[in-house]
């Protein structure tokens, strides 16, 4: 059968709601006093009835959560395939899906602490050059002694490369969850469930 990945995931949302209800169920009614009718047996009357026909309903509910647990993993690994298969791009640079997830899950705090850890550097070395500053006699010197002796910040990493993560970021985290919602919806995968 084929789907979209928007559909899949859905259809993956409605299957752990399924899944909660059966455990529930099971939990209600997985097992009972041998001396007391089941309350899933229409039979009310004889006893050994009553518990055959309950103990059917109890192996169908766990028959329904296997075959919902396979449906899931199928979709999930169909979902997958696409995921690591389908390119999008986001931010100017072409990705994976699977890639792109990763970005955003995982990777994207990971550069944004990069960008505050740089910033907290560049903050902290500019106060130790004021201070430096602050604390020179530069009265009476010529312009191009104040140069050599004044201090100034030096940026060990690129102003520019820093420039580049911020602006990835920012582009990034705009348009990563339009971008996936649009490909969802478009990109079909093929999956064999019930």
């Amino acid at each position: 059968m084929q789907m979209t990945i928007a559909r899949a995931m859905t259809r993956k949302k409605t299957i752990k709601a399924q899944l909660d209800k059966i455990t529930e169920d099971i939990s209600k009614h997985g097992a009972i006093n041998n001396k007391r009718l089941h309350i899933l047996s229409n039979e009310k009357s004889d006893i050994k009835k009553n518990h055959r026909e309950a103990t059917e309903k109890v192996k169908a509910l766990f028959q329904q959560f296997h075959d919902l647990k396979d449906n899931y993993i199928k979709l999930t690994l169909a979902i997958n395939k696409a995921n690591l298969e389908t390119e999008i791009i986001v931010a100017g640079k072409t990705l994976k899906i699977a890639e792109a997830l990763i970005y955003k899950n995982d990777i994207q705090q990971y550069l944004s602490n990069l960008k505050t850890a740089y910033q907290h550097a560049v903050k902290k070395a500019t106060r130790e050059v004021d201070t430096f500053n602050q604390n020179l006699k530069t009265e009476g010197l010529s312009e191009q002694v104040k140069k050599e002796v004044l201090a100034d910040v030096l940026y060990l990493v690129p102003i520019e490369k820093m420039d580049e993560l911020d602006s990835f970021l920012v582009e990034f985290m705009t348009e990563i969850d339009g971008t996936l919602n649009e490909v969802n919806a478009r990109t079909l995968i093929e999956v064999d469930i019930d």
